[in-house]
């Protein structure tokens, strides 16, 4: 009696096992359909959790070291940066179009993240290491990939209207590389902004067409007539963001220039909405100038900034 009477709870309690062990596996599936139907929702494929992880508004962990022909290039942003601009306002198999691809990190990006890709750029030799990468090994087979050597104002010759889900890039600075070529040269030549922060930007051609050499009043014309060709080209509903620095002049009397200021002015003039501002701290990866002293105090420009436009859905 005794001995049966101690057996049954332990038949009880090993009926009970499998009971629980379904529990764990039903609420781990009930978690994975959840995701699932979340993901199949949001227009980038995100969970709801993932979403509100992505919405921080300044970012100071995209920061990366610069090699090879980035470093050539001498104004690169990271590929880190690319990706999650590219997870977050695109989901897989969209369509990203970079109009000033450079020597081609948002085509890398792309592979990665399994987007299509177009990038668009002038010059010859950052067109040639954005080919490169077309080139390599990608995510999936499916995933399709271009650099084409031309004139971005050319991008409706390369580009069908509405196809674009996002568009990223970051431009020429008008004929600011130049004034910060000589700058560095003349007046920063051993300085920290030179030995330290590594600044590497110079001209990219002497083309006169491109951007890098049109004075600021011009640059800006001609960003307004390149937005209104990327209103055509991107989908009702879907992005660009622009990647800018602002920068000061004063041995011209002009203590800053708002470039991301000048350029959400610009996308609405062009029929886009200003959608959002996200900061990239770069504070991390500079040491602080001293600027000014003693007479006139200015802040490190140790950030930049992510200009988002939408194109209105109706």
């Amino acid at each position: 009696m005794g001995g049966r009477t101690g057996a049954e709870p332990g038949r009880a309690g090993a009926a009970n096992a499998p009971g629980k062990t379904r529990g764990k596996k039903e609420s781990v599936n009930e978690t994975g359909e959840k995701k699932a139907v979340q993901r199949a929702a949001s227009f980038n494929g995100m969970t709801a959790r993932e979403w509100a992880a992505a919405s921080k508004n300044v970012w100071n962990d995209v920061s990366s070291p610069r090699s090879g022909t980035q470093l050539d290039h001498g104004a690169t942003f990271p590929e880190k940066l690319a990706a999650r601009i590219i997870a977050i306002y695109s989901r897989e198999g969209d369509l990203v179009l970079d109009p000033f691809v450079g020597t081609g990190t948002t085509l890398s990006a792309c592979s990665d993240a399994g987007r299509n890709g177009i990038g668009i750029e002038l010059n010859e030799r950052y067109h040639a290491a954005a080919e490169g990468v077309t080139k390599r090994e990608r995510r999936t087979a499916a995933v399709r990939l271009a650099a084409i050597k031309d004139d971005c104002r050319n991008v409706l010759h390369h580009v069908e209207p509405e196809s674009v889900q996002l568009v990223i890039t970051s431009p020429p600075y008008a004929n600011f590389i130049q004034k910060a070529e000589a700058d560095r040269k003349k007046t920063h030549k051993n300085s920290i902004i030179t030995k330290e922060n590594n600044s590497r930007v110079k001209r990219y051609s002497d083309q006169p067409e491109d951007f890098g050499n049109l004075q600021y009043g011009e640059f800006l014309d001609a960003i307004k007539g390149l937005m209104e060709k990327l209103l055509v080209v991107t989908k009702p509903g879907g992005y660009n963001v622009w990647i800018v620095k602002d920068a000061r002049d004063t041995r011209r009397g002009v203590p800053y220039v708002s470039f991301h200021s000048d350029f959400a002015r610009l996308g609405e003039a062009a029929g886009f909405a200003f959608h959002d501002l996200i900061v990239w701290d770069q504070n991390e990866q500079r040491r602080l100038v001293l600027l000014g002293y003693p007479s006139v105090f200015y802040t490190n420009q140790n950030c930049s900034f992510m200009v988002v436009l939408r194109k209105p859905v109706t």
